[in-house]
């Protein structure tokens, strides 16, 4: 995805007065702040700020730091419910909602099949049969159950392991545009160019962001205006590989074995808009994994989101849309 600022006539434009910009790395992409501000002092003050936050996010949330709440999470839960923080507590239980609404796609629990696979370590392959088989029988939202009278998590079965890589960048850009709202600061986050994010509507409907063909990254399908939505993007480009004619990706359908099941078209790419990023972010993993037919079902519990998806067929690419914004069309 390309971002970019347009002017009052509407044509787009990338050399603004008083937008800044700084881009911080932190849970293995970039994040790229823009900022309006006055002056360049107040501008550094800002990209403290927010990104302090986001490492704040990342060292609660990873679960390869062991001192996160996470991992403890990891280690402790399948011994018996146990209390976590509020903000931990309220990210597991939109996981949980998400994935009882997505047909189980999506599902924080995948750890052990990402490690299975390879993925975890950045170095995939096709997993052993044995170690596939334990994986999977730690596998499933289900098997990990919250209580919100005592804000307990609790694993109902030894071995499950919470990744929640899927969901916890788009927490961490929603805390950070948080941060630019207490301070009176008007701004837009993109996070790796696959979590896109703004602070208000009249910032950002300045910007407009474009959606690449998975196949061609200068081919842009459509532009949508970005306004406070949050804009997610998941696809297979980045983190696959492909065995005997099949795409493997880490994007895994816990529900199909460990790997994505839909055969109804080869889906590249989909892009989700949602009210919030943590949102986008955990949908467009879902979105991706069910596919048109039935994530277009699945979308009807979402009523605030819309998706497109790019997908490849017996006719080339092609590409379809849910809720989809008019202003968002090429």
């Amino acid at each position: 995805m390309a971002v970019e600022q347009i002017d009052q006539t509407g044509g787009r434009s990338v050399a603004v007065e008083k937008t800044h910009q700084r881009t911080h790395r932190a849970m293995g992409t970039g994040f790229t702040l823009y900022v309006d501000c006055a002056d360049e002092s107040q501008a550094q003050s800002c990209f403290q700020s927010v990104f302090e936050e986001i490492d704040r996010v990342e060292t609660t949330f990873s679960r390869f730091r062991p001192a996160s709440e996470i991992s403890r999470i990891n280690r402790e839960a399948a011994d018996g419910p146990m209390v976590t923080d509020p903000e931990v507590f309220q990210l597991l239980a939109t996981a949980m909602e998400v994935s009882r609404k997505s047909c189980g796609v999506f599902d924080i629990t995948v750890g052990r099949l990402t490690q299975a696979w390879g993925f975890h370590a950045g170095r995939p392959a096709i997993a052993d049969a044995a170690v596939l088989a334990e994986a999977e029988a730690a596998v499933g939202w289900e098997l990990v159950a919250l209580d919100p009278a005592w804000r307990t998590v609790e694993f109902l079965r030894p071995g499950v392991e919470i990744d929640a890589g899927g969901i916890a960048k788009g927490h961490a850009v929603d805390c950070a545009l948080e941060v630019l709202r207490t301070a009176g600061i008007h701004g837009l986050l993109d996070a790796g160019s696959s979590s896109i994010a703004a602070s208000d509507d009249m910032f950002g409907n300045k910007w407009t962001v474009g959606i690449a063909s998975p196949e061609d990254r200068t081919r842009e399908l459509c532009r949508v205006r970005i306004g406070r939505r949050a804009l997610s993007t998941s696809g297979t480009r980045e983190q696959s590989f492909t065995h005997a004619g099949r795409v493997y990706s880490h994007l895994i359908d816990p529900t199909a074995h460990g790997q994505n099941r839909n055969n109804e078209l080869e889906v590249l790419q989909a892009t989700v808009l949602a009210p919030t990023s943590m949102l986008a972010d955990a949908l467009s993993t879902a979105m991706f994994l069910l596919g048109p037919e039935r994530g277009g079902k699945a979308l009807k519990e979402f009523p605030e989101c819309a998706v497109l998806w790019v997908c490849r067929g017996s006719e080339g690419i092609r590409w379809l849309a849910e809720q989809w914004p008019n202003d968002g069309m090429a």
